[in-house]
């Protein structure tokens, strides 16, 4: 287990703030990396030992690390308690920054007055050049009432439209207070109602499982005063496309304050923004808008002369044509789930009410924070899945009812592929993280992993780290598809060509079919460097969106002023990045300040029309790295706990291969166990038994044959020493790990000798004879035995085929499946009861006694048909048995039965696994089959045995490095618990491997999967299937 954390020390430290990295066995407690923590973060002139999570001390020998508070992206604090900031679940009222160039702040109003400005004197500072030092100030009264004031300030402060001036005026919650290039608004104390949390569960090794979809957005949290319907601080519905939801409803209310509504009638979303179920594809019409033809997501889908305009509007003029990118609520269409789209003529069907399409910046801290019920709600397939915000703009509303405020300006990367962002650093920086941010926030990181290439000399390394650092707590930074890194980042040119090689071979395999499990979204800051790297960003951005890459390129420029028009300042951009000429789309900062932005959809290399002017959306770098730790420790519940991992991009296969690292088994429990064999015995396409073999490690994870799918049989070829025998211990013990006994039984064979087998092959498949899922084992050297089995075989055979008939295996147990959920009829009992009834032992006066119900469903019960896998080691030695062997007259008749078995095995459940040497007899050579090399020189480059290919059955093969199962436990797992200092520089370097030297005398991988199998089975009380012998 790893756990990163950060410890603060005192102020007169050398280094007051250390990021740390853990590194112990689950349940450590704190006391025993305690010294490690201190001498870490303050050198061993340290004032105090105690430790602090904010307000709380922490018991050494109680807490434990990996339990909270000791999760991934803690924060301590050595010698004193600290302020860990405001609590997102508190009753307070709140003031959210919710766009402009400083956006996101949460702010708690416990009564009393609070100056907003520029000033670092200001009880709230916003970064925001046309704010003055003190703009204005927000009052909460003892009985509830917000109120606000400017304080004679340059540019004014306005309310819903209104100019301000130093008289109080009621601000009522939900609605937008704007100062500058800021907007604000506030949340009622207690009066909204606030949505319940989701709900978290510690997993015990640094992280919390969080249960997505366990809390509706809608519905108020547990002790949460209902909304009143007719209360104007409640709000009932909301504006799509605008700041968030209002405060007050279309049922006649009056507005607060005794304001009106902007947007007449605004109880749900105005016409113009209606839409049917679901988000429409980009570039149709919005209903009842005055503009009927698609904006920017419509020109970000179409090329130039492509669109051929409708018949109402053939009269519109080039001009009017060629500024319709100017028209921003058009630009995207908001999803309302649900929600039939309204019939021509018909009256507009209601907005349902619901959070807002794009959240603010400060919804999304509190999501994070929460977590929140919006927390990674765009899953696969969800209509705005990869649509990022940008920043806002004011729109006139539907009819000439009035502006509409703070309206999103948002962009799809799956629609424009790739995104350029050029400006000057400091806005470019803040943008760059809301972007990132919205990304992280709403799409979860088995769904979305986040790769950043910072490899730009022009800017120095230390403060390129500075301005990522925040970047590598968020959980979709970690590798989860076989990245030889810690972490997605680079800062250099080594970790960048790393980084790019996996990209592109993400691209190979997608024009060869394969795709993987996640997308990725690349940020690529300034020129990579080498033209080689320039070369494989460019083709990332140009072609990465078919197979799931999006490139968010950056580019430092001057914004764009009349001194500098959008053509320089583009040109200037791609100069810099020439993955920037690759973007569909562009967002140009602008302005003497460099607070607004242009959006631009790009074709052939340049921007298209005069763009979209919008106030940006930018979030400082405290506000990220608050948000990034808060998502640090949270996974979705289930990932990495269904028995495989995620499938991988393509990497180099791995000189050794451990089998339960590959199953996920590293910690083998019974129940983990017994979790597999529930989930084996409620899939529908496993009936009868799971026959799931994974074999080892391949170029995009584990590599595994299904043989009720795939098989029916698999056969392994190989050279004496090449792994063979160790290959089928694997299978055995991963077919094991798969179904439980009762529904999953092995036959083991071993040829003469095991030769050809790995080291330890003396002992063959014997060393399997532990798993509970093992009825019978023979060694081709007792010809008695062998005659035997090979009659029980063909017994066996025979009862399957009498009990299937004609049909097949899955087929049959099928129909027993459904007539066991089939009530017969009511019929009257038998008259002599001899089923059910037992005769007592007298001579006198016969007793009858009810014989016990156990008994009776006993002796009803069909008789078990389980999957039967028979395995056997060296199939040269049955085949042509060497003279003077003393199995080699019995030799035939066990060959003849295993043929049985290979000609109607499928039908009956019964499945072969055979290894021999290669150059053998080609008609036990069927597909699936595994090739493996012969071993090399023994190099501590060279491949372990068990290097070879899997070719399937359907004409595919795969790389792989077979599993092994009978080595000890590494010694890595046996180390003391140790504290090192994170450098974020090298978190792109592959990680440190040492030669992992096994235990000379603890117990193997098999014999500890053996035990846990064998509880795994007492506790679900599987029935002992008979041995053929």
């Amino acid at each position: 287990m790893q756990i990163r954390l950060t410890v603060m020390a005192s102020v007169e430290a050398a280094s007051p703030v250390r990021d740390l990295l853990v590194t112990a066995p689950a349940g450590t407690a704190l006391a025993a990396v305690l010294s490690g923590l201190v001498a870490a973060a303050a050198g061993g002139d340290a004032p105090s030992s105690v430790l602090y999570a904010g307000h709380e001390r922490l018991d050494p020998q109680r807490c434990l690390l990996g339990e909270p508070p000791l999760t991934d992206g803690a924060v301590l604090s050595l010698g004193g308690p600290t302020d860990p900031g405001p609590d997102p679940d508190s009753a307070a009222a709140q003031l959210h920054v919710v766009a402009g160039p400083d956006a996101g702040g949460v702010h708690l109003l416990h009564g009393g007055q609070i100056r907003i400005g520029r000033s670092a004197d200001a009880d709230v500072s916003l970064d925001d050049p046309d704010v003055s030092r003190l703009h204005c100030a927000v009052t909460l009264a003892p009985d509830g009432r917000v109120t606000v004031a400017d304080l004679g300030s340059t540019n004014g402060t306005t309310l819903e439209g209104r100019s301000l001036d130093e008289r109080p005026v009621r601000l009522s919650p939900g609605t937008l207070l704007r100062l500058g290039e800021s907007a604000l608004r506030v949340t009622a104390a207690g009066g909204t109602a606030r949505t319940a949390p989701l709900a978290t569960a510690p997993d015990g090794e640094g992280q919390v499982r969080v249960a997505l979809g366990t809390a509706d957005p809608r519905r108020p949290a547990a002790g949460d005063a209902p909304a009143a319907p007719s209360s104007p601080m409640v709000p009932s519905d909301e504006t799509r496309h605008t700041y968030g939801d209002a405060s007050w409803g279309a049922s006649g209310d009056e507005a607060p304050g005794g304001a009106q509504p902007v947007v007449p009638g605004q109880g749900g979303a105005p016409d113009v923004e209606r839409t049917g179920t679901g988000t429409p594809p980009r570039g149709t019409e919005l209903p009842s808008a005055p503009r009927k033809r698609g904006g920017l997501g419509r020109l970000l889908r179409r090329g130039p002369g492509r669109d051929e305009p409708h018949a109402k509007d053939t009269a519109r003029s080039a001009h009017d044509a060629e500024h319709a990118i100017h028209e921003p609520y058009a630009m995207r269409a908001p999803q309302q789930p649900g929600v039939p789209a309204p019939r021509s003529g018909a009256e507009p069907v209601p907005a349902v009410p619901a959070a807002e399409t794009w959240p603010d910046a400060a919804t999304l801290l509190l999501t994070a924070l929460g977590p929140g019920p919006r927390l990674w709600e765009r899953r696969p397939g969800h209509p705005e899945a990869l649509a990022v915000r940008l920043g806002t703009v004011d729109r006139p509303g539907p009819g000439g009812s009035g502006p509409l405020p703070a309206v999103p300006v948002t962009v799809g990367l799956a629609e424009a592929g790739a995104l350029g962002l050029a400006g000057p650093r400091t806005r470019l920086a803040g943008l760059a993280r809301a972007v990132v941010a919205q990304l992280a926030a709403l799409h979860a990181p088995d769904q979305l992993e986040i790769v950043l290439i910072s490899t730009d000399r022009a800017r120095p390394e230390a403060e390129r780290i500075a301005e990522w650092s925040w970047l590598g707590w968020l959980p979709h930074v970690r590798p989860a598809h076989g990245q030889d890194c810690r972490l997605l980042l680079a800062y250099d040119r080594d970790q960048a060509a790393a980084r790019t090689g996996e990209l592109l071979r993400r691209l190979d395999d997608h024009a060869a079919g394969l795709r993987p499990d996640a997308a990725a979204v690349v940020v690529v800051d300034g020129d990579p460097g080498s033209a080689t790297l320039r070369e494989a960003t460019v083709r990332l951005a140009a072609e990465g969106s078919a197979a799931g890459i999006h490139v968010v390129c950056l580019a430092e420029t001057p914004a764009t002023t009349p001194a500098s028009p959008v053509d320089r300042t583009y040109e200037a951009a791609c100069a810099q990045s020439p993955a920037f000429r690759a973007c569909g789309a562009a967002a140009l900062l602008s302005g003497d300040v460099a607070t607004s932005l242009r959006l631009h959809r790009a074709a052939q290399g340049q921007p298209v029309g005069h763009g979209t002017v919008a106030t940006v959306d930018a979030v400082s770098l405290a506000w990220a790295e608050r948000f990034a730790r808060a998502l640090a420790p949270l996974r979705t519940e289930g990932a990495g706990t269904s028995g495989l991992p995620h499938a991988r991009v393509s990497a180099p296969l791995p000189q050794v291969a451990r089998l339960l690292d590959e199953l996920g088994l590293a910690r083998a429990t019974p129940a983990s166990l017994m979790a597999r064999w529930a989930a084996a015995t409620d899939d529908p396409e496993a009936l009868g038994g799971r026959v799931v073999a994974v074999l080892g490690a391949g170029p995009r994870g584990p590599v595994g044959v299904d043989l009720a799918a795939d098989g029916p049989h698999l056969f392994v070829e190989g050279p004496a020493g090449s792994g063979r025998t160790e290959l089928l211990r694997s299978v055995a013990a991963s077919l094991a790990a798969a179904e439980r006994p009762d529904r999953l039984s092995l036959v083991l064979i071993d040829g003469e000798g095991g030769a050809g087998g790995s080291s330890g092959a003396a002992e063959g498949l014997r060393v399997c004879t532990d798993l509970p899922h093992v009825t019978t084992h023979l060694a081709a050297n007792d010809p008695v035995r062998m005659r035997e089995f090979a009659q029980s075989l063909s017994t066996e055979l025979k009862r399957r085929a009498e009990l299937i008939g004609r049909t097949h295996f899955t087929e049959w147990h099928t129909q027993r499946t459904v007539a066991g959920r089939l009530v017969p009829q009511r019929s009257a009992p038998p008259s002599s009861g001899a089923d059910d009834l037992d005769t007592a032992p007298s001579s006198t006066m016969p007793t009858m006694r009810l014989r016990p119900g156990a008994a009776r469903e006993k002796a009803e019960a069909a008789p078990p048909l389980p999957r039967l896998v028979v395995v056997v080691d060296d199939l040269d030695a049955l085949l042509a048995p060497p003279l003077g062997s003393p199995g080699r007259p019995a030799a035939g008749s066990v060959v003849r039965a295993l043929e049985a078995v290979a000609r109607d095995g499928e039908r009956l459940g019964v499945h072969l696994v055979a290894s021999f040497a290669s150059g053998g007899d080609a008609g036990w050579a069927a597909r699936p089959r595994v090739v493996l090399d012969a071993v090399r020189g023994g190099g501590v480059e060279d491949p372990a045995p068990g290097r070879g290919r899997l070719f399937a059955a359907d004409g595919r093969d795969v790389g792989l490095q077979s599993g092994r199962v009978t080595g000890r436990i590494p010694r890595t797992a046996t180390l003391r618990p140790t504290v090192v200092v994170l450098d974020w520089a090298r978190m792109g370097d592959p990680p440190d491997r040492r030669p992992v030297r096994e235990l000379g005398n603890g117990p193997t991988d098999l014999a500890l999967l053996a035990s846990a199998l064998e509880r795994a089975a007492r506790s679900v009380s599987a029935q002992e299937v008979p041995s053929l012998l």
